[in-house]
């Protein structure tokens, strides 16, 4: 698919800083191929948000409109906390008539439960997905409720949910797995003794209700 299309975009979070998708397609494409970056700001802010999807969203359709292929790089599956489907909507929104394509990717927590080798869910057993909420005490319902909680879009706040864990005495049913597939992985089974060094960007955090993992 990449090797037909006329242009790739690639995400990134601001003119400053690269593009880890483009990272990643420089070191696996067979050939050079033309590739242009579209900025998505690390904001909440929606006002913000929106102006910069609608850029993107025009971008793509005068890309199309030249009589060209073009394909959207995201990392991970496009449709969990991508940035790929609200771009889509915006695209669609202006240009229904637009054919698309969507190729399924390896989800973040699908990696992360390959590399720790644990099952997400099994039989009848309940898991959940969120991005780690702002009050960390709203985790005590979801603990009680799934078989399985999968924690991302950590960021800054690797600590306090390290030591929130700990109160509740799950730093020992827990995964942490930050820049899975990268050349710096880091992979802990068990959060009493992260390393310094861990990060809780680009990381997923996995607690299992069974007990000890």
């Amino acid at each position: 698919m990449l090797i037909k299309v006329d242009i790739i975009l690639v995400p990134k979070a601001s003119k400053n800083k690269g593009s880890l998708a483009q990272h990643i397609l420089e070191r696996v494409l067979p050939e050079k191929r033309h590739l242009e970056q579209l900025i998505f700001p690390m904001t909440r802010d929606k006002k913000t948000l929106k102006k910069f999807w609608n850029e993107a969203a025009e971008k793509v359709i005068k890309i199309i409109d030249q009589g060209k292929q073009v394909a959207f790089v995201t990392i991970g599956d496009p449709f969990i906390y991508s940035t790929y489907s609200y771009l889509l909507k915006c695209v669609k929104s202006k240009r229904p008539d637009i054919p698309v394509e969507t190729i399924p990717g390896i989800s973040a927590m699908n990696l992360v439960a390959s590399l720790v080798e644990t099952p997400l869910v099994e039989g009848n057993e309940k898991l959940a997905l969120l991005p780690l909420p702002e009050d960390l005490d709203r985790l005590k319902e979801i603990f009680c409720k799934f078989d399985t909680t999968v924690l991302m879009k950590i960021g800054k706040r690797l600590r306090p949910l390290i030591a929130f864990l700990k109160k509740m005495g799950l730093e020992n049913s827990a995964f942490f797995v930050s820049h899975a597939g990268y050349p710096d992985q880091y992979i802990a089974k068990g959060v009493s003794y992260l390393s310094e060094e861990a990060s809780g960007y680009l990381s997923v955090l996995i607690v299992k209700r069974k007990g000890e993992v």
